[in-house]
């Protein structure tokens, strides 16, 4: 059986790197908070989005190939899955299709228009999120997702209707609609349609919300 990214050696891997890098896994995080939007211990979405900044540290962030070059022998899993999370393909997706089995899953790029098959956790038709497909034994969908929830699919399918397909780095729009997810938490009084425009997409503030129709 190959290795896969999932929750144990996330664990795993991350608290190897805090004992050898000092501080620099909080430099990284600082990073990430700019990006997509800070997050503390205690926010009711902190385990979505710390799962997600581990996931970004490792895969996009070099952490994980920083890993497999201190380690004296890893087993060929672990190399291999190292290189993969290198070359992972982080992205907005959609559930088109369940398998039988409820671990195959079919997918919707929605930035580029690409279609896949993983093997992923439960999900459901239509669940819309920021993840990852690493390239295994076969496609893989790693752990740390992040969801738009049903009500910002509409607008979020608006939003993508005028700025995709793309054809350059996708993490600038996936970062904004991260941080277009965090108002949408923070500010629960203002509907997503007024959240979820292409106008914010590169908005870095996540602590107010005064350019945001109400409606």
């Amino acid at each position: 059986m190959p290795a896969v990214l999932d929750d144990r050696r996330i664990e795993l891997w991350i608290g190897d790197l805090t004992g050898r890098g000092g501080d620099a896994l909080d430099r990284a995080r600082e990073v990430f908070h700019q990006r997509t939007g800070a997050f503390e211990v205690g926010d009711p979405w902190y385990e979505e989005r710390i799962r997600a900044f581990f996931e970004w540290y490792l895969c996009d962030h070099g952490g994980a190939e920083r890993w497999l070059e201190a380690q004296a022998r890893p087993s060929p899993e672990d190399r291999a899955l190292a290189r993969a999370c290198a070359r992972s393909a982080r992205s907005l997706y959609t559930v088109r299709e369940v398998g039988a089995d409820g671990a195959t899953l079919a997918l919707d790029d929605r930035l580029c228009g690409g279609r896949f098959e993983v093997l992923g956790p439960a999900l459901a038709v239509g669940d819309t999120f920021d993840g990852r497909i690493l390239a295994l034994d076969a496609l893989h969908l790693s752990p740390g997702l992040v969801f738009h929830p049903p009500e910002t699919h509409e607008p979020l399918a608006a939003l993508l209707d005028a700025i995709t397909p793309l054809d350059g780095d996708r993490a600038p729009i996936l970062d904004g609609l991260l941080r277009m997810r965090m108002r949408l938490d923070r500010f629960t009084s203002i509907r997503a349609k007024h959240l979820y425009r292409v106008e914010a997409l590169h908005d870095r503030d996540i602590l107010s919300a005064g350019w945001a129709r109400r409606g």
